[in-house]
């Protein structure tokens, strides 16, 4: 499975919804938990509902490591769900996953992106901020990705789409 997944490649783009413009596009980390969760779906040892992704959203430029487990600094609002008919395969990709999130900034000022998680969060009243139980509060990290030499911001009332295409 560790084979698997360090040949396996996850790709990142962020899309302003208006525009079209791409405002960010690249590679990111899988993350211990995440490959461990990967394993268990395979394994058929949890019940996995896709519904349960989410991508949370944080301003820290710190460089993603394989053993962390949680974004460094989260924004707020820091969770996009996933959107509905995702995760999707991807053409002609037989072992490729796509997922999408659809995110508005309704913040009333401009947002700074500079790391984004990917999640499986069963707990519906999870939030990403360890409570007693930080697995339970903040899901399980799949993939870790910190933007490129700069950061993406976002102004108020943008809408932008957040596609992680995975292929193994």
């Amino acid at each position: 499975m560790k084979k698997i997944l360090e040949r396996a490649s996850a790709n990142v783009s962020i899309k302003d919804n208006e525009t079209g413009k791409i405002l960010f596009k690249g590679h990111n980390l899988f993350v211990d938990s995440g490959r461990t969760l990967i394993a268990d779906i395979f394994k058929n040892a949890i019940s996995f509902n896709p519904g349960f992704l989410v991508c949370d959203l944080g301003d820290d430029a710190t460089v993603p490591d394989a053993i962390q487990v949680d974004l460094v600094h989260y924004l707020s609002p820091f969770s996009v769900a996933i959107t509905g008919g995702y995760p999707i395969s991807i053409d002609g990709e037989p072992s490729g996953v796509h997922f999408q999130f659809g995110f508005t900034n309704s913040s009333g000022a401009p947002v700074t992106i500079r790391e984004l998680g990917l999640f499986y969060r069963a707990n519906s009243d999870a939030f990403p901020f360890p409570g007693s139980d930080p697995v339970s509060m903040r899901g399980l990290m799949i993939a870790r990705l910190k933007t490129t030499l700069s950061s993406i911001t976002v102004s108020a009332g943008s809408q932008f789409t957040i596609d992680w295409k995975i292929i193994f």
